[in-house]
């Protein structure tokens, strides 16, 4: 994107011939301005994240030492990790909740560790370039090269290369599929890249360059760091709803175990008829057939779900709100509650059911994200 800057004008009396100027420079700055905010407001639209974007966290005014973990952190984390993470983010000034995210998107918290389809290795998926330094001869454009593990592993030769590769725990080694040399390394790169000085978006973006993983990564990191979500509590709210809540239940457990999850599903009134829904057109639908207007027959999805209604806090959600789990994505998931732990969905394993919160997989899918909509 270019930028315009146009000069001060001054005198504009002097002449007809220099107002005649000075009108080409209005013109010219109308036009320039007109770029800009087309620009701008592509960028609104499409949520484009740009290496040099300079935006809030998630995490205002960080006092890296301060952060506590959360309810859903607790949950998540394994415990021996954090100290880990903590210690690597306190020599790097990053927030250990933002190291542990990166863990969790990228291993699952070293659950995967096989070498990626481009190369990636380790607890934290390091292109081999970027461990030991983009210095080092050969390889691909992606940073994928065939080095021996003597030079991979060695801090002499990633000193020399100019590589991120650390070696945390001391032991004379720089391994990335040792945890505590991996979590000091992503720490590293962070921070050389925008992370110490607290943009942490654009060091996100600069592990990986898409927009879907910053907002995975910041995701992660807000929900495992204290205030930023809700406690989960999955008692409760059973209470009957307005006669609207009430419709919409009514309506969508009517087809509980008769309904196929479709992926796209529910977007034409074809489909409608053919009860042939996905989770956020599953919702649409229910609370539609109780008069509740949740968007679009077309273009309803989790992303515009998230906005409808008003922001209740998991402790306090009722019967009838809707409730939203992180799966494929932040906020790929969402259901109605049902009260003590129950709610229906449209879920891909067994299309329209009831769930239960309880259940280990959908208590880690939770992410304490409420909406109440009617």
């Amino acid at each position: 994107m270019s930028t315009y800057r146009i000069r001060p004008i001054q005198q504009l009396n002097r002449s007809a011939k220099r107002k005649s100027k000075i009108l080409l420079a209005i013109i010219a700055a109308l036009l320039a301005l007109g770029v800009v905010f087309s620009v701008m407001a592509m960028v609104g639209v499409f949520g484009m994240i740009l290496p040099d974007q300079e935006e809030a966290t998630g995490v205002e005014d960080v006092r890296v030492g301060d952060i506590q973990i959360s309810k859903i952190g607790e949950g998540q984390i394994p415990k021996e990790y954090i100290p880990i993470y903590k210690a690597a983010g306190e020599k790097y000034n990053i927030p250990w909740t933002l190291i542990a995210a990166i863990h969790r998107v990228e291993t699952h918290f070293g659950q995967d560790l096989n070498i990626s389809s481009a190369g990636a290795l380790g607890h934290n998926q390091f292109m081999s370039k970027t461990w030991v330094g983009w210095s080092y001869p050969g390889g691909t454009r992606l940073g994928n090269a065939n080095i021996p593990k003597d030079i991979l592993e060695s801090p002499a030769a990633i000193k020399k290369y100019g590589g991120f590769g650390v070696d945390g725990d001391g032991d004379g080694k720089a391994d990335p599929w040792n945890v505590t040399d991996a979590m000091y390394s992503t720490a590293n790169y962070l921070a050389a890249n925008g992370g110490a000085s607290g943009n942490y978006q654009k060091a996100v973006f600069m592990y990986n360059h898409a927009s879907w993983y910053v907002s995975r990564v910041m995701g992660f990191m807000n929900a495992y760091s204290s205030g930023s979500v809700e406690a989960v509590f999955i008692k409760g709210g059973s209470a009957k709803g307005s006669a609207a809540i009430e419709k919409a239940i009514q309506v969508g457990s009517s087809i509980v175990g008769k309904s196929p999850y479709v992926w796209g599903g529910g977007r034409n009134q074809n489909d409608i008829a053919a009860r042939k829904f996905d989770c956020s057109s599953y919702v649409r639908w229910a609370y539609s057939s109780a008069g509740v207007d949740l968007g679009p027959v077309s273009a309803t999805t989790t992303d515009t779900l998230i906005k409808r209604g008003k922001v209740v806090k998991a402790s306090e959600m009722k019967r009838g709100d809707v409730i939203f789990f992180d799966t494929y994505k932040i906020n790929g998931h969402v259901a109605i509650y049902l009260g003590d732990g129950k709610f229906l969905n449209d879920s891909s394993s067994q299309g329209v059911s009831i769930g239960d919160l309880n259940n280990t997989y959908w208590k880690a899918k939770f992410n304490g994200n409420v909406r109440r909509v009617a």
